[in-house]
């Protein structure tokens, strides 16, 4: 099994010990009137299943929508918010998964549990429209012999135990337009008729008449307060560099960002610049962004408020940018380090600079330059020179603009 990591070796051996429970869950009758959800490897709700749990929940009346997590304190905030939760590592909650008829997942079967979601009709939401390559074409390398013993090894596994390969588990998997579907095909190795072409639920948080529920939505007040304080916002979401080692932090000593003259800039413009790092990467960040009045670290989980709220996305990698262009307003790549993220951490699906439809920046001197040039035109509704190719690759890569809860309700449920 060279190549797997330990932790993953462990797992697999784990859920290969104990794959009696996941035909034993294939056994069990399902109330076709149960559906479970999950997200983020059972730790957070959040990403496609939060927003299409809080539609079901509050529209299908027929349907019992539960949502499961290994995070007690999340499972009881949901519940004494009036919503049904269930935590996973419990008599309940177990009982619960075992008899779901559907299953909801943006991640994999590791949102809620590989072994107790057997027998169960698993649909996928995913996580996002994939600007990097996922699945088999990540994955699954060749031309050495350790990657051919690998994926020797993998191969044989996953015939035997199919749960192991959790990702690829799924009657059904969402996605948000025809042009985008080769990608998933190889991806996941699946024909066409898996696939459905509805749209991510997350994106329905996009559009202003999207009533977020105070309740639910912690972050809501904290968002009001920046859109009172600030004449603008500006958030900054860098995609996180697993193999190359280097993080958000690296992103701006490397690059030239001067804290001071950046702040500056920030205050002479009333402009909040919110970075929403990667969770691993908050703590570094918060202790480098004391150094600017503006520069605000975003503490919550889910980015789709933020979006909400911002007037200018500051990405590189990141495929947040393709839902962002539902909104309409200008986005700033910043591919500083791209030969290198090629290099270690990612191939691409498509030729990035065509369908990456605005300015890009490799300083900071340039983000800075940009943000003037894409102000000027916010504040004096000038001519935006990238908005018909925003338009464009919005419409290739969103084959509708609204109501994607809705959809995904008509279609399953």
């Amino acid at each position: 099994m060279a190549g797997i990591g330990q932790s993953k070796l462990f797992n697999y051996i784990f859920l290969i010990l104990f794959s009696p429970v996941y035909l034993l869950a294939k056994l069990i009758p399902k109330n076709r009137k149960l559906y479970v959800f999950g997200s983020s490897l059972g730790h957070h709700c959040a990403d496609n299943s939060k927003y299409l749990f809080l539609y079901a929940s509050k529209h299908i009346s027929n349907i019992k929508s539960v949502f499961i997590s290994r995070n007690r304190s999340l499972v009881e905030f949901l519940i004494k918010k009036g919503y049904q939760a269930e935590y996973l590592n419990s008599f309940q909650g177990i009982r619960t998964v075992l008899r779901a008829k559907k299953a909801f997942l943006s991640n994999s079967t590791k949102d809620i549990h590989p072994l107790l979601l057997g027998g169960a009709e698993i649909i996928q939401l995913w996580h996002g429209t994939p600007l990097k390559k996922i699945g088999y074409d990540a994955d699954w390398k060749t031309g050495t012999i350790k990657a051919e013993i690998k994926n020797t090894v993998r191969r044989v596994l996953f015939a035997v135990f199919p749960f192991l390969y959790s990702a690829r588990v799924f009657d059904k998997i969402v996605i948000s337009s025809p042009d985008i579907m080769d990608s998933y095909l190889t991806a996941f190795k699946i024909p066409p008729e898996k696939t459905e072409i509805i749209g991510q639920p997350r994106n329905d948080c996009l559009n202003p008449s999207y009533a977020l529920d105070e309740n639910i939505f912690d972050e809501l007040e904290y968002l009001e307060n920046l859109k009172d304080r600030y004449d603008m916002i500006i958030s900054w979401l860098p995609t996180h560099r697993g193999l190359s080692g280097k993080t958000i932090v690296n992103l701006m000593d490397e690059y030239g960002l001067d804290f001071g003259k950046f702040d500056e800039f920030l205050r002479e413009n009333n402009i909040a610049f919110v970075a929403k790092p990667h969770v691993l990467e908050r703590d570094a960040l918060k202790s480098r962004a004391t150094a600017g009045e503006n520069i605000i670290v975003y503490d919550y989980v889910d980015p789709y408020p933020l979006l909400r709220y911002t007037n200018i996305l500051i990405t590189d990698y990141s495929s947040v940018y393709f839902d962002f262009l539902l909104t309409g307003k200008p986005v700033i790549f910043t591919p500083f380090d791209f030969d290198d993220y090629c290099r270690d951490d990612a191939d691409f699906y498509y030729d990035y600079d065509s369908v990456t439809p605005g300015p890009k920046c490799r300083t900071w001197d340039e983000i800075t330059a940009e943000l003037k040039n894409a102000l000027a035109c916010l504040r004096s509704s000038a001519p935006d020179p990238y908005a018909e190719k925003r338009k464009e690759i919005c419409g290739r890569f969103n084959y509708y603009n609204s109501d994607f809860c809705r959809r995904v309700t008509e279609r399953f449920f």
